[in-house]
C-alpha cells in the first residue's frame, strides 16, 4: 500500500476522541429513539426493559470495546447514558446478554444508514473491498502430504462500498471465508441510486460487475486479471473499460488507485475495535461485526460534522 497520502485532520480527531463516549452515546439516543424498536416487548410475565434502551446498551458495549459484565460496570459509574436516557439505572450484563440474541442486522444496518443518510449524495465515487475477522473457532484437519494434523483459524468476510471523499461505509455484506468476493459485487451497489467511478480489486472484475456499474451511470475501474480480453459478450462495459485501459494504462491506473481509500478504512475499523470477533455463537458472530461497521460510521460522522462546525477541512495531507 505505501505510504498515506492523506489523514484526517488530528485536531478533529483530538476532539471527538476526547469525548468519544458521550458523542457516541447522544449519535445513539437520537437516533435510536426515531425508528421502530428492534422487537416486540414480551406481553405476559414480568415487566421487561425498552427494546431501546436495550439496543443503545448493547451498541455501547461494542462501540467501547467491553464484555457484558465490564459495560454494565461501566454503566455503574458513568451515569450520562442513563440521565440522558431519563432513567436512574441501566440494564444488566444478563439482560444486554440477551438483547445480542434478539437484535435483527437489518435494524444495525437502518441504524447506520440512518447516521449517514446526511452524508450520501448522487454521483459520489466509490471503492469496494473485503477483508477478514478472525472468530475464536478454529479449522483442524488431517495433511496427508506432510502426514500431520493441521489447524487454521476461521474467519468471516465483512465486505464494503465506501464513499472515496468522506470515507463512510455506504452499505456492507457479511461472509464465509470461502464466498466469492465477485458475487457480493451488486449487492454492495445495489442501494445506491448514481455513482461516479467505481474501483476494485481483481477479486470485482467481471463483465457482469461492469455493466452493472455502467447501468448506474457511473465508470467501471475493476483491475483487469492477466488472462483478461476485451471481448464484451454481451457486456459493453466491460469492452469500454477494457479499451481505456489498453489505450492508456497510466491514467487509467491513476483512477484506479482511489481504491486504497478502502484500505484505509479496513485499517481505521481493526485498529479501533480490533480484527477479531469475540461472539462464538451462529449469527451473533455477524451481528456483533455488523455493529463494528455501524460504529466506524458514527466516528467519521462525528468527524464531519466537528468539520464543519469549525469550518477546516477533513483531511490533511501527509507529510
Amino acid at each position: 500500500m505505501g505510504k498515506p497520502k492523506r489523514r484526517v485532520s488530528p485536531r478533529l480527531a483530538n476532539q471527538v476522541n476526547r469525548d468519544f463516549d458521550h458523542l457516541v452515546a447522544l449519535s445513539l439516543i437520537a437516533v435510536v429513539r426515531n425508528v421502530d424498536p428492534p422487537w416486540e416487548r414480551n406481553s405476559s410475565g414480568r415487566p421487561c426493559w425498552d427494546p431501546k434502551v436495550v439496543a443503545v446498551c448493547l451498541f455501547m458495549k461494542i462501540f467501547l470495546s467491553r464484555s457484558y459484565d465490564g459495560i454494565a460496570a461501566y454503566f455503574k459509574t458513568n451515569t450520562f447514558v442513563a440521565h440522558h436516557l431519563h432513567l436512574e439505572r441501566l440494564p444488566g450484563h444478563s439482560v444486554i446478554a440477551r438483547g445480542m440474541l434478539k437484535m435483527p442486522t437489518s435494524y444495525i444496518r437502518l441504524i447506520s444508514r440512518l447516521v449517514t443518510f446526511q452524508m450520501r449524495r448522487r454521483g459520489v465515487d466509490v471503492a469496494v473491498d473485503s477483508s477478514g475477522f478472525s472468530l475464536k473457532t478454529s479449522s483442524k484437519w488431517f495433511d496427508i502430504r506432510i502426514k500431520r494434523k493441521s489447524t487454521k483459524k476461521d474467519y468471516i468476510k465483512l465486505h464494503i462500498v465506501i464513499d472515496v471523499d468522506t470515507g463512510i461505509i455506504l452499505h456492507f455484506t457479511i461472509t464465509d471465508w470461502n464466498d466469492s468476493d465477485s458475487k457480493e459485487f451488486k449487492r454492495l451497489i445495489s442501494d445506491l441510486p448514481r455513482i461516479g467511478k467505481a474501483a476494485g480489486d481483481k477479486a470485482y472484475s467481471s463483465r457482469a460487475n461492469c455493466q452493472a456499474v455502467a447501468e448506474k451511470k457511473g465508470r467501471p475501474f475493476l483491475s483487469f486479471k492477466a488472462n483478461a480480453t476485451g471481448k464484451a459478450r454481451g457486456y459493453p462495459a466491460w469492452q469500454i473499460s477494457f479499451r481505456a485501459y489498453t489505450d492508456n494504462p497510466d491514467e487509467w491506473m491513476d483512477e484506479y488507485h482511489i481504491r486504497s481509500m478502502v484500505e484505509a478504512v479496513f485499517a481505521s475499523l481493526k485498529r479501533c475495535w480490533g480484527s477479531d470477533i469475540r461472539s462464538i455463537k451462529g449469527w451473533l458472530k455477524r451481528r456483533e461485526l455488523a455493529i463494528k461497521g455501524a460504529a466506524y460510521n458514527i466516528k467519521r460522522v462525528l468527524y464531519i460534522e466537528r468539520a464543519k462546525d469549525l469550518g477546516i477541512p477533513l483531511w490533511m495531507n501527509c507529510p
